[in-house]
């Protein structure tokens, strides 16, 4: 990849790992913690450049639709997998929230151009939160799945509707044999 190719995938890796780790920082000191841990990680980036990712980071944070799934009991990184039929899907969900009645899962993007409309959002994209549905519904075959896209460009949630990723037609369950 090209230097403009390399420095997105860096801001991405970086923008990442704050939504990680700021949640479990209290809401007042989460832009000094930001801009301390980015300081220490990326001090070799321009002031304008670690600020635009801070900003970034918070926005994400302070967006109270999304609140929830970035509060107590909320997982980040998290591993899964799971047999669904005769294949194992396995992967790792960039944020988890488990309740009684649901599991809601965000997948973070960092393109630098979000799609205007859901149905802009890459196969790759929606196929990859197929797959986590479906082993989400193996292993907590009691609670709702909800799954998001969350590009932090803006910030921009996709809220994915099932039939939407139903669509994606995985094939994840063994062929039916018929005489």
């Amino acid at each position: 990849p090209g230097p403009g190719a390399r420095a997105a995938a860096r801001r991405g890796t970086l923008l990442h790992r704050l939504l990680e780790r700021l949640p479990d920082v209290a809401g007042p000191a989460r832009a000094g913690a930001a801009q301390a841990w980015l300081a220490r990680m990326a001090g070799d980036l321009e002031p304008d450049a670690r600020d635009a990712i801070a900003a970034a980071a918070l926005a994400v944070l302070d967006e109270p639709q999304w609140q929830a799934v970035f509060g107590p009991g909320s997982l980040a990184e998290v591993p899964i997998a799971a047999l669904v039929g005769a294949r194992l899907v396995s992967g790792t969900i960039d944020r988890l929230l488990i309740t009684p009645e649901a599991v809601r899962i965000i997948d973070f993007k960092t393109d630098r151009r979000p799609p205007d409309v859901i149905g802009a959002i890459p196969g790759a994209y929606l196929r990859q939160m197929a797959a986590y549905v479906a082993a989400l519904r193996v292993i907590h075959p009691d609670r709702r799945i909800d799954a998001a896209l969350l590009y932090t460009a803006g910030p921009r949630l996709f809220t994915l509707p099932d039939d939407l990723l139903a669509a994606q037609k995985l094939n994840l369950e063994p062929a039916e044999e018929t005489f």
